[in-house]
């Protein structure tokens, strides 16, 4: 039913996540897949591909270590499956080498960290130092975001979202508006970058969705009748007492054929119409006397209270 989400970030968010759990990715930390892929041996030959091989030893270390910290969380075939997932990014001729920086770009993209420590170690990993002058910063060419944001647009594409919401091209000019130099520095990039441009939004949106699927709100589902609501919640802006689970819309999926995340419809009563409603029903029976001030009464009385419950 994920294909049936219409806005295409959440969509696209909520099956990343999905693969993200699936390859138990959401386990591992950037620091630890620097450590692991970028250690002294393949950065220097960085420029050089990997073999499936070389990259499939390389991901059973990394799971071996992840393995360790999270006893009995880690399936078996989680290296298999991520090294699947790499070669349909970046190998899909089935050349059987992959580049090393894209790989581990991937990796801290789909990472359990927070977005803005993603976006330090994809700094790290794509930024470049100038070989002349006293300037021995790391900066961020045109050409090495674009090289980036290029290679992290095959992660939503291995799951059937290719369309993105706009071109690398324009995503550079954005980050670039303003810069007189050619090139950016590292807290220029991470400002852009949490601006959230829209080619990288999946990537805050998933970790919202991670972040959130512990997170129990008391309140049921009027889709699915869930109890209590787990994750994201989303509620109706004009109706009274109207609350959906992030799974609940997938149910609408299957009536409408749309689903639109944050913008739940219903055909409830809306607050306001709901007090303008019980006001007149008051006003009606208190200008019937005795029989108004009884059933003015009644509905105070906790029996009273309790009947309008199971009337709703």
């Amino acid at each position: 039913a994920l294909h049936r989400i219409e806005n295409s970030i959440y969509r696209t968010a909520f099956k990343l996540r999905s693969v993200q759990t699936l390859c138990h990715l959401d386990l591992i930390d950037s620091s630890l897949i620097q450590h692991v892929l970028l250690r002294q041996c393949f950065w220097e030959a960085r420029e050089s591909p990997l073999s499936v091989q070389q990259l499939l030893q390389t991901l059973q270390e990394l799971f071996q270590r992840v393995r360790v910290a999270n006893p009995g969380q880690v399936h078996p075939r989680a290296s298999v499956l991520t090294l699947s997932l790499l070669t349909a990014m970046y190998d899909s001729t089935g050349t059987g080498f992959l580049k090393l920086a894209p790989a581990a770009a991937a990796l801290i993209a789909l990472s359990g960290d927070s977005p803005l420590t993603k976006y330090r170690a994809l700094f790290q990993l794509y930024a470049e130092k100038y070989k002349e002058g006293y300037d021995s910063e790391a900066h961020m060419t045109r050409m090495v975001l674009r090289n980036l944001l290029t290679d992290l647009q095959q992660i939503p594409t291995v799951v059937g979202e290719s369309r993105a919401p706009c071109s690398v091209e324009s995503a550079v000019r954005s980050c670039f508006q303003g810069v007189l130099s050619p090139a950016v520095k590292e807290e220029k990039f991470l400002s852009w970058l949490q601006s959230e441009p829209p080619i990288l939004l999946w990537l805050p949106t998933c970790y919202r969705l991670s972040a959130t699927e512990l997170v129990t709100h008391p309140a049921r589902c009027s889709i699915c009748g869930s109890f209590p609501i787990a994750g994201l919640r989303y509620r109706c802006l004009k109706c009274l007492d109207f609350d959906v689970c992030q799974q609940g819309p997938l149910e609408v999926s299957a009536r409408d054929g749309v689903l639109r995340p944050g913008n739940i419809e219903c055909d409830q009563v809306s607050a306001k119409e709901n007090t303008k409603l019980l006001l007149g029903a008051l006003r009606s029976n208190l200008l019937q006397g005795r029989r108004g001030k009884r059933w003015l009464l009644d509905q105070v009385k906790p029996e009273g209270v309790a009947d309008r419950a199971r009337a709703g």
